[in-house]
């Protein structure tokens, strides 16, 4: 009996200290029992999947704790050498009403070439006459002040006046205009260019001439002319790429320098006819070039306007 009570004795201390020391407070038999705390709330958790993206760093440094390299822009672009922007300057262009003076001063050379007209008009010859209907094709055969002497072809010796303005002439200038105007504006560029790269006194190298005789004036001042007509200074001027319209194989006329007053100086003019395309198309033009001081002040047409 006395083992039995030792038994129960020992169970009862240990469920005592258990009851005391482990039980929680609100599950306690024999000791007082604590509050049951409040149920805690439930943490929302994401609705998407939070991936992990490994080691967190600051700024500038990487996932080792080394300074970050940073990556640049490719913003690589090829180099292409070019004049500075902004620069040249389009040459102011006349409308081909201007240069035609509207339409009252069309050179010879743009004749003959057919038109169509717009208007009825009659034409005459020794025995008799007819009248040429709107839309009829006629052959223009020049220009006077505005109008223009027609044919009904080629060959016949019929006659007839009409405005300019009512065939369409005016309406043919204007298509070869914009080419014409489109060139010149490229011409004045390549002059431009050229004179941003020729040497600072053009025509003074006489390896630019095809003579090799170099560029020579008489006691006066006056170029020399050449056995052929031509002048070394003009052709040097052409090579070097200041003048770019004149091509020295089609000139047609040099002129003997003439003596002028410019700007109240003497100053030698030299007449030179050249082919070049126009806004009628291919023709024969007179240009003047003036001369003084050894070297070529200015080149112009009969107009006053450069030759590019």
């Amino acid at each position: 009996m006395k083992s039995l009570f030792y038994t129960l004795l020992i169970l009862g201390t240990l469920f005592l200290a258990y009851d005391y020391y482990l039980a929680r407070p609100w599950e306690r038999v024999v000791f007082e029992k604590g509050p049951r705390p409040a149920a805690a709330a439930k943490s929302a958790l994401p609705g998407h999947v939070i991936e992990d993206d490994g080691p967190q760093t600051t700024a500038g440094t990487s996932s080792t704790g080394q300074p970050k390299e940073t990556s640049k822009k490719d913003d690589w672009q090829p180099t292409i050498p070019r004049l500075p922007q902004n620069e040249f300057t389009p040459p102011a262009i006349p409308t081909a009403e201007q240069v035609t003076k509207n339409w009252t001063f069309i050179p010879p050379q743009a004749f003959p070439r057919n038109v169509v007209l717009k208007k009825d008009v009659e034409v005459k010859m020794s025995v008799g006459g007819s009248t040429l209907r709107a839309g009829a094709t006629a052959q223009a055969l020049s220009s006077d002040n505005g109008s223009l002497t027609i044919a009904p072809t080629a060959t016949s010796p019929a006659r007839g006046v009409i405005a300019v303005t009512d065939t369409d002439f005016p309406d043919q200038i204007q298509v070869s205009y914009a080419k014409w105007k489109e060139a010149r504006i490229a011409q004045a560029r390549q002059a431009w260019i050229n004179a941003k790269t020729r040497i600072s006194t053009p025509g003074r190298d006489n390896s630019t001439l095809s003579n090799g005789q170099g560029v020579n004036f008489g006691a006066d001042g006056k170029p020399v002319q050449n056995p052929d007509g031509s002048y070394n200074l003009l052709l040097a001027v052409i090579s070097t790429g200041r003048v770019t319209d004149v091509d020295p194989q089609k000139v047609s006329h040099w002129s003997i320098p003439r003596s002028e007053t410019l700007d109240g100086r003497p100053t030698w003019v030299i007449d030179v006819t050249y082919a070049t395309n126009t806004l009628f198309g291919p023709m024969d033009v007179s240009s003047h070039a003036y001369i003084r001081d050894n070297q070529l002040l200015k080149w112009t047409y009969d107009s006053g306007e450069p030759v590019p």
